[in-house]
């Protein structure tokens, strides 16, 4: 682990981050989990060893982890990103009914790969490969019955949170990179309100949606209700970090400011349509809340928008 460590103090010291003890206590327990973890499932484990951890902060360093190549970064298409310690290139066999993931080595099917790429004129760079099947076990088992009515409401209220927490964890790296690289003071000023709101919903919602699965034990064994359009969720906010840093730089204030206008439009947008979708008021009314507080980002940072241009348009008219 003593490798781990340096690589990723080294890493913190180029990017001028501290390597704080959350944020050792993080690496510690990812470099010890086994498997495939999500971003919740990892700040579950932290919180054993450091109760002072926010999801916020184990999300964030999710991320630097995966910058840095010391993680690597797992998308089963389930709506959940998972992450596993980057120590080797291997493959995965991944059952469509209960995620169970099976890695693999072949040197034959590296092989084959290579070939392919190269037939076809493209440079071979990393690759994974991922084989969905469906494990023995779920394969023998009784289709489930129809679910109990009296937890439908339920079901879905904890799917829309987390659809609600993925936003935020994404809305959350977008201004936060955007703020890193931004100079201008009123649109500094703008991103740092929106990170500090992003945090503040995010923690909120994760006390929501711990507070449900605890008073709901069983949650943790039913299947996904809400079937949402992923791509659609993770397009709402720029989260490539070279993209982000050269799209901000190259960026007027303005400029900056419109791009996010138009990501929170998006947001708004994106849970507008499925407030109206859904048939049950408790997502239903999850949804609407968060439209309500995307449209009052775009409001706040719109009226910035235009302080700008009326400051542009007064010094071209002097």
């Amino acid at each position: 682990m003593q490798d781990e460590v340096e690589i990723f103090e080294d890493f913190l010291r180029r990017k001028n981050l501290k390597h704080s003890k959350p944020r050792h206590d993080i690496l510690e327990v990812f470099l010890a989990s086994e498997g495939h973890i999500s971003a919740q499932e990892l700040y579950e484990l932290v919180k054993r060893q450091n109760t002072r951890v926010g999801f916020a902060t184990v999300y964030r360093t999710l991320k630097l982890l995966d910058e840095c190549g010391l993680a690597r970064t797992l998308d089963y298409g389930d709506g959940t990103l998972r992450y596993e310690p980057d120590r080797f290139q291997h493959h995965h066999i991944i059952c469509t009914s209960c995620n169970r993931t099976v890695e693999f080595l072949s040197p034959e099917l590296e092989s084959l790969l290579q070939q392919v790429q190269k037939k076809h004129y493209f440079t071979p760079q990393s690759y994974a490969v991922r084989i969905l099947s469906m494990c023995t076990d779920c394969s023998r088992a009784t289709p489930p019955q129809s679910r109990r009515g009296k937890d439908l409401e339920t079901i879905l209220s904890r799917d829309a949170l987390q659809v609600a927490i993925t936003n935020e964890q994404l809305g959350l790296y977008f201004y936060s990179r955007a703020l890193e690289v931004t100079e201008d003071e009123t649109t500094r000023e703008v991103f740092a309100r929106l990170v500090d709101e992003e945090e503040r919903h995010l923690s909120a919602l994760q006390q929501e949606y711990d507070a449900l699965r605890q008073t709901h034990t069983w949650l943790d064994d039913e299947p996904a209700l809400l079937h949402f359009d992923h791509e659609r969720l993770e397009s709402i906010f720029p989260q490539d970090q070279r993209n982000i840093a050269q799209s901000v730089r190259s960026a007027s204030p303005a400029e900056a400011l419109y791009m996010a206008m138009l990501a929170e439009r998006r947001a708004y947008e994106f849970f507008h349509h499925y407030a109206d979708k859904v048939g049950y008021p408790t997502g239903r009314a999850i949804f609407e809340q968060f439209a309500h507080e995307e449209q009052q980002h775009f409001t706040m940072i719109r009226h910035a928008y235009d302080e700008l241009l009326d400051q542009a348009r007064d010094q071209d008219s002097t």
